[in-house]
């Protein structure tokens, strides 16, 4: 960094201060509080994330994991301070910064309260329903979390204000600014650092997951990945020095490991998939009215949200609440049918994303196992998982990752350095082999659809 341009930035002094006591989290223990992140959490709008769970179905598996978003979000803005004091004080990752990619005191503020705020907009199972096909007539009901940010930031509290009020009074933002960070929506000069390959908010729900878990899958060595963090000014993002490598090779296993044995566990699979479905039979039979069916989801945490999607129906229940009495009474459906996810398949991805085909496929398999059993299945029996074709592994933007090597002053594709195994087919082999497509069934079902696999697999490639 140029001297000029050292004299025109202020430097942020607010980064290193802690005035405003502590607040302890798990996984890192205590961390420095001031004005503006203690009247940001708060607010009421904030602590309602305390009601949100990190990792949905989860608990019904490693019945630790009911930590929430609310501690997940003060991780994330923990890690990017740290990462933010790197930055600042380390004469490399300053003379790598430019005029057009610097940190200065609105830059660190901002990256900070986006990072703080980047699940504000979340509801319980979000992950599972948003932005995604739900009705027989693919129509898509719920929002994507991030698309409820603006909302949420603005919205008054009684005694309160809003979050937009203390953004702008504590932090000396423009609310508008944060929520733009945060959504993606708009082209800003740090959102990669705030959603990618190399993002705070991996690095800490890796870790977090694993702790609540009781999984020896998140231990990275956090504090040197951080240290080898530098500026490339050119791609506007992070990239790493080489003693960075061992501990983002571990991250990226971590990720692995976590996809294959816990988020992608059989049984929080099979929930999920539960739920698509009961909220597709609900809505296509009117049970439910989409707008009913929003503000249960978008105004409710974790704890209530089945007993009031249950309250909710009419009295006596149709058929499909079978699905969800089965999931409040912890009664996954079962393995039937696993097949390795192929993205040349091309009835796996129309599975994955056409609603209607879906549960006519359900319903055909019901159908033939009546005739090949004598049974009365209803058609929600049996229930298809198919995996998205969204990469999970941030594949494009491992793929733009670059290394920098300090000695010859220059950075260098990190797939392609020949320094890591960690290349883009390597991401692409973990891609492969951790999806899964799969078909579950009720207990009782299972068996007899894994008797007649052949012909199942058929109807479901059939056209």
């Amino acid at each position: 960094m140029t001297q000029d341009l050292k004299n025109k930035m202020s430097f942020p002094e607010f980064l290193f201060r802690a005035d405003g006591g502590f607040i302890r989290i798990p996984v890192w223990g205590h961390i420095p509080l001031d004005d503006a992140l203690r009247k940001t959490i708060s607010h009421p709008t904030f602590l309602r994330l305390k009601g949100i769970k990190q990792l949905s179905f989860a608990h019904y598996v490693f019945p630790g994991a009911t930590h929430t978003r609310f501690e997940h979000s003060i991780g994330v803005y923990h890690l990017t301070r740290l990462i933010l004091q790197r930055l600042l004080t380390n004469p490399l990752t300053q003379s790598l910064q430019r005029k057009s990619f610097s940190f200065d005191e609105t830059s660190c503020r901002l990256m900070l309260a986006s990072s703080l705020l980047h699940d504000i907009g979340h509801y319980p199972h979000a992950h599972l329903v948003e932005n995604v096909a739900i009705t027989s007539k693919n129509d898509v009901v719920f929002k994507d979390h991030q698309d409820l940010t603006t909302e949420r930031v603005f919205e008054s509290r009684e005694g309160f204000g809003s979050l937009a009020e203390i953004l702008e009074r504590e932090w000396n933002l423009d609310a508008r600014e944060v929520s733009a960070m945060v959504t993606g929506k708009k082209k800003m000069t740090f959102s990669k650092l705030i959603s990618g390959t190399l993002d705070p908010d991996k690095m800490d729900y890796l870790m977090r997951d694993a702790h609540h878990c009781s999984v020896p899958y998140g231990n990275i060595d956090i504090e040197r990945l951080i240290e080898s963090f530098v500026p490339d000014a050119q791609r506007k993002r992070f990239a790493i020095t080489s003693k960075g490598i061992a501990p983002f090779e571990s991250l990226m296993f971590a990720k692995y490991a976590m996809m294959r044995n816990v988020y992608w566990h059989h049984a929080v699979r099979a929930m999920s998939a539960m739920l698509k479905r009961f909220a597709q039979d609900a809505l296509d039979e009117e049970q439910l009215s989409p707008d009913d069916a929003q503000s249960i989801f978008y105004h409710n945490a974790d704890e209530r949200i089945l007993d009031d999607l249950l309250d909710a129906l009419p009295k006596p229940l149709f058929a499909s609440a079978e699905l969800l009495l089965a999931i409040l009474e912890r009664r996954p459906y079962k393995r039937a049918i696993t097949l390795p996810a192929n993205p040349d398949e091309q009835w796996q991805f129309r599975l994955a994303t056409d609603a209607k085909l879906r549960k006519e496929k359900e319903l055909a398999l019901c159908k033939l196992l009546n005739k090949k059993f004598k049974l009365n299945l209803k058609g929600y029996e049996v229930i298809i998982d198919a995996p998205p074709a969204k990469s999970i592994f941030d594949y494009k933007d491992f793929s733009e990752l670059r290394l920098y090597r300090e000695k010859r002053n220059e950075f260098v594709s990190f797939s392609e350095s020949g320094e890591s195994a960690f290349t883009t087919g390597f991401v692409a082999e973990f891609e492969r082999a951790t999806k899964k497509f799969r078909v579950v069934a009720r207990e009782d079902v299972a068996g007899k659809l894994r008797a007649i696999e052949n012909d199942s697999i058929e109807r479901l490639k059939c056209a």
